[in-house]
């Protein structure tokens, strides 16, 4: 009786402390949490608790952390808890500010939120949601691509909604869909390239379907599904490359092999049908341009190239031992040990590491780092103090300080700005020039001086005149000009990525870039210059989106290849045939709708 007596004295006691606690305002912090699933997106991340809890981190430009708030500044460089009782997670890649989110619960509930504009939260609508709305029920998986999302429902019956210009949701059409619609049956498995998806069924066999861009289809070329290979367990693709790990342990890969991301020490730019990389493979993840591999001994390996990182590898590199599971984002990518714990490494400027770290002028982290999920925060570092690397720089909150003059010019990351507007709220500036050490480029959509935000809304002339080493190329969303021989003499070129803001080329821009294929004209554009894309050669497919395009200058398509075609707007064809004719390509390049 009295040893019962104390018991209850203890646990009396131990009540009241805690709830003396939270009456008297502290905060109960709660212990670190082990990591059961993993999720990367374009800048930011997610993980799912061994309690069932959702964290997210990372950029939140359009909602998609799901705290009910959004903007370009208001990142979170430490995991915040958004829900409880979630099986599933996936997060978008590709541009932050089309970012969206997913998630299931225990229940088969789907919630999604984040940027809705092409329809891919599935509720019927374009309009954004800044916190986690109920979609559907009855759902088992989740799966986001870039502005489009998959269901796999616990009868097996694969859903997909949101952009679909080309094939990318397998539905047949280019028509976006903003609320789902059925696909397949007999599903386990599904993902999403940048314009290709796949299924995996019950029976092992992959299907596939979209763009067969560089080889990402394996030889298919379908609006629709279409079957590729059996003996199948699991999937992934990533940007431009496709992978299948077969039952026997065997791993295939196929696709864009530009960067080494197919792992064969890069026998080809494009591999075109599956090819046999490594046995031995438990699990797999393909990020933007490089693949993580977890072989059956709990050995990490990694193959392609971030340009974060300064990581190139032809061939599978050995980074870690003891991973259970490997997941590729955009910028970043992670790691669950078998012991739960998480690890990132990776572009982590605006906070998608989750290591405490939000700097939008950079941070990298090259080799592994363990992040806490469910620990207690750091106390944030003096905001006017610049990063170290180390503790949590906090973003929006500096310090004012003198507002940089018009025509003043300032470094970030090495790449030199101008600024062009000076002003607090509404700042502009110009890139003036580049790092010429990088091969791959992401021209941000705003920068940061001062404490103050400025938009990027120019790229100079010569910015990156002859850097022979550029590779890649992806613009920021605020970027409406770009300059004349701005990216002149580029040869190593293979991809540019422009944004919908765009609305003048300059003279020459893109002249002499000879590893140029493909272009896609944005909407928005109204200008090209003359000599813009001359003398590219391999220059085969150019797709232009705009309805307000007015003038194209001489010799704009002058060596181009000669059996090229340039797709216009239906309802601009006759216009454009009559607007791009004479501009310097030969006869034998094809002008259609």
């Amino acid at each position: 009786m009295r040893v019962k007596k104390k018991r209850r004295f203890w646990i009396g006691a131990i009540a009241f402390l805690l709830l003396g606690g939270l009456l008297a305002g502290k905060n109960v912090q709660a212990a670190e949490k082990k990591a059961a699933k993993v999720a990367l997106g374009g800048t930011h991340s997610a993980a799912i608790d061994s309690e069932g809890g959702l964290w997210l981190w990372g950029s939140n430009e359009c909602g998609e952390l799901g705290n009910g708030k959004k903007g370009n500044n208001l990142c979170e460089g430490t995991p915040i808890k958004i829900m409880d009782g979630v099986s599933e997670v996936s997060l978008s890649f590709g541009s932050s500010y089309e970012a969206h989110s997913g998630a299931v619960k225990k229940d088969g509930s789907l919630y999604m939120w984040g940027s809705n504009s092409f329809g891919q939260l599935g509720d019927g609508t374009t309009t954004d949601c800044l916190k986690p709305k109920k979609i559907m029920t009855g759902v088992s998986k989740v799966v986001l691509g870039y502005r489009k999302t998959a269901a796999i429902k616990t009868d097996g019956s694969l859903w997909v909604w949101g952009y679909n210009g080309n094939g990318d949701l397998g539905t047949g059409g280019g028509r976006n869909h903003v609320a789902p619609v059925k696909l397949l049956d007999d599903v386990v498995q599904a993902d999403f390239g940048s314009s290709h998806g796949a299924a995996l069924k019950k029976d092992g066999s992959l299907w596939m379907w979209g763009s067969n861009r560089d080889g990402a289809l394996g030889g298919l070329n379908g609006s629709r599904p279409e079957k590729l290979m059996d003996g199948v367990k699991q999937i992934s693709l990533g940007h431009a490359h496709s992978g299948a790990l077969k039952t026997d342990g065997s791993l295939w890969l196929w696709g864009n092999n530009g960067d080494g991301q197919i792992g064969d020490n890069k026998s080809a730019s494009t591999v075109s049908a599956p090819k046999c990389i490594m046995n031995g493979v438990a699990q797999f993840s393909l990020g933007q341009w490089a693949s993580g591999i977890v072989k059956t001994d709990g050995s990490l390996w990694m193959c392609g190239y971030n340009t974060y990182i300064r990581f190139s590898e032809y061939i599978p590199k050995k980074l870690a031992d003891g991973a259970a599971l490997v997941e590729m984002g955009d910028t970043h990518h992670g790691m669950l040990k078998k012991d739960g714990s998480l690890w990132t490494w990776g572009g982590g400027w605006r906070g998608q590491l989750g290591d405490g770290i939000v700097n939008l002028s950079g941070h990298e982290i090259e080799k592994p780092v363990k992040i806490s999920i469910g620990a207690p925060e750091k106390p944030a570092v003096n905001p006017s103090t610049p990063s170290s690397g180390k503790g949590t720089t906090t973003v929006g909150t500096s310090l004012k300080k003198t507002l940089p003059k018009k025509n003043s010019t300032f470094k970030i990351s090495n790449v030199t700005y101008k600024v062009t507007k000076s002003d607090a709220k509404r700042g502009t500036v110009t890139l003036v020039k580049g790092d010429k050490r990088k091969t791959s480029v992401v021209i941000p959509a705003t920068v940061k001086k001062n404490g103050y935000v400025f938009k990027v809304t120019h790229i100079s002339s010569k910015a990156f005149y002859k850097y022979t080493r550029l590779k890649k190329v992806k613009f920021g969303k605020n970027v409406a000009s770009i300059g004349t021989n701005a990216f002149r003499g580029c040869t190593s070129l293979t991809a540019v990525s422009l944004d919908g803001a765009l609305v003048t080329i300059g003279d020459y821009a893109f002249s002499g870039c000879k590893k140029l294929t493909k272009l896609v004209i944005p909407a928005r554009v109204k200008t090209i210059g003359k000599g813009a894309f001359s003398k590219n050669g391999r220059l085969k497919t150019i797709q232009i989106k705009s309805t307000v395009l007015k003038k194209v200058g001489n010799k704009a398509l002058s060596g181009i290849h000669k059996k090229a075609t340039i797709k216009v707007p239906a309802k601009k064809l006759k216009v454009y045939q009559k607007l791009l004719k004479k501009k310097g390509q030969v006869s034998t390049v094809r002008i259609r709708k």
